[in-house]
């Protein structure tokens, strides 16, 4: 009987654990519809989100924005581990807002959504999912940006196959184009 409750508890952790992974992830995702932006964090097969950062607009000395320019950065890993402490200048830097994470593990993949058109030198226009795409690549990192008519993504990919960036860009435009 012993063994069945703690069991339970376990269990019941593990749920309450992801749960609050996921009421995280819901709650950067209210943050980034409160700024206006029309981007939704994609859920990638096989890839857990480590990290979502909202990076608003410089502002001046008296604190008021010059501009509009917003971004929102979100990184993947395979295996997402503990929280990490994020450092104090992470915390301090008023342009930047950690809204999930971040959590340990290796990023295998960036996805950074942009209000305004983003461009990628030395790159090559190609067509994924019937979209043309900007692609570069260098080692085993491949970068590609895609221009949609309210902003720009920017995937950045490191270490994954050819027919694995195919899958997921697609996927990542679609749920945001």
């Amino acid at each position: 009987m012993k063994k069945l409750g703690m069991l339970f508890c376990v269990c019941l952790l593990l749920l309450t654990g992801c749960q609050s992974s996921n009421d995280g992830l819901a709650k950067a995702q209210e943050k980034i519809e409160q700024s206006n932006l029309s981007f939704k964090i994609p859920k990638l097969d096989g890839y857990e989100v480590n990290y979502v950062q909202l990076v608003g607009p410089p502002k001046d000395e008296r604190g008021k924005a010059i501009g509009d320019k917003q971004e929102v950065l979100v990184a993947y890993t395979n295996h997402k581990g503990k929280l990490i402490k994020p450092a104090d200048e992470q915390k301090a830097n008023k342009d930047r807002d950690i809204l999930y994470g971040p959590y340990q593990g290796e990023t295998f993949i960036t996805v950074t959504y942009s209000n305004f058109k983003s461009d990628l030198d030395n790159s090559q226009e190609t067509i994924i999912g019937g979209e043309q795409v900007r692609r570069a690549a260098a080692g085993e990192r491949t970068l590609l940006v895609f221009n949609g008519g309210e902003g720009s993504i920017t995937l950045e990919y490191n270490k994954l196959d050819e027919a694995a960036i195919t899958k997921l860009t697609e996927q990542v435009i679609k749920e945001n184009k």
